[in-house]
């Protein structure tokens, strides 16, 4: 079964569309004519991207029988947007602008094209560095991730009378661990990874209050954290029972098996290149891609359905990737 898949990247190039089979990339399109399109997000017929620059845009796109049509850009009046997620209850496009700390909710109008700016908020001056931002597992909360402040916001999300976001609560991790990007499981705990510290923090979201559970290591005993190691990715497989991470430097990619008050490290294998930006699923999860964006590639490992582990399949060749996004 050929799946699309659609590579956001730090090139000129545009974005690359690869048709997947087996463990296999092949080229296929490319779309967008602009550069830094580090970050995508789809949802069934339209495709969302950042411009990650320092004027800040983020473009719109229609999908259909396999071909991109742009609808429009817009500013995120943000510097050096890095990350968005999807609302698609309420149609509404959230954007982390990394540089100067800020996020902004938009509009997706009936077409799927980016309306007006429903919201902005901007946080602590030349301090703040805004890396992730998410929804709930209930879609009544906003989770906002602030990797230079070493904090996590929540927000509830109101739309009566008009829409409106109030931070309800915020998690404070110690100085200096950047926490960066992250993962919900089914019993509602948040797992955060940290990019300096190269840590997983593991936190309960209830009452519209964080709880701290438990954090862990990216490294096995017998190793330690090296100059240059920072973490990265963090993803979790549909069945909540295995969660990868990438770290940076050593450049492996993490397996743990997610346990009751715990996560177990059960595998660190080679990224099979370097500095590896982002991991993700095929839709059958039989498979795990890690986008190398230091050595210009993507690694394909086949996921076992016994114990998570990986194993490499193949590799393909590829500028600077930053983002796997199955269509």
């Amino acid at each position: 079964m050929k799946q699309l898949f659609c590579i956001g990247n730090y090139s000129s190039k545009g974005i690359p569309c690869l048709n997947f089979n087996k463990g296999v990339f092949e080229p296929f399109s490319i779309f967008s004519d602009n550069s830094n399109s580090s970050y995508l997000i789809n949802n069934k017929d339209f495709l969302y991207h950042i411009i990650e620059t320092s004027d800040g845009m983020v473009a719109s796109y229609h999908i259909k029988n396999s071909l991109f049509s742009s609808l429009n850009h817009c500013s995120t009046y943000g510097k050096c947007p890095c990350h968005l997620t999807l609302d698609t209850t309420r149609k509404i496009l959230y954007i982390a602008n990394y540089e100067d700390g800020s996020f902004s909710a938009f509009k997706i109008n009936s077409n799927g094209s980016i309306g007006n700016q429903l919201y902005f908020e901007k946080f602590e001056k030349d301090v703040s560095h805004i890396h992730f931002i998410s929804l709930s597992q209930d879609n009544n909360h906003l989770f906002v991730i602030d990797l230079g402040t070493n904090k996590i916001h929540a927000y509830t999300i109101n739309t009566i009378p008009y829409f409106n976001l109030h931070c309800c609560d915020t998690f404070s991790f110690p100085h200096d661990t950047q926490p960066r990007h992250l993962v919900l499981d089914l019993k509602d705990r948040i797992h955060v990874i940290t990019e300096n510290s190269c840590e997983i923090y593991t936190l309960s979201f209830k009452n519209d209050t964080f709880s701290f559970l438990f954090k862990t290591s990216l490294f096995y005993n017998s190793l330690q954290k090296l100059e240059g190691d920072t973490g990265c990715a963090i993803k979790i497989n549909k069945n909540h029972t295995f969660l990868y991470a990438s770290l940076r430097g050593q450049n492996l990619i993490c397996v743990f098996e997610i346990l009751e008050n715990k996560l177990n490290l059960i595998q660190s294998i080679s990224c099979y290149g370097s500095m590896p930006r982002d991991i993700s699923f095929d839709k059958t999860e039989k498979y795990l891609i890690c986008a190398n964006q230091g050595s210009d590639n993507l690694s394909i490992f086949s996921v076992s359905p016994k114990d998570g582990k990986l194993l490499l399949e193949s590799t393909y060749s590829i500028e600077k990737p930053s983002c796997i996004l199955p269509i």
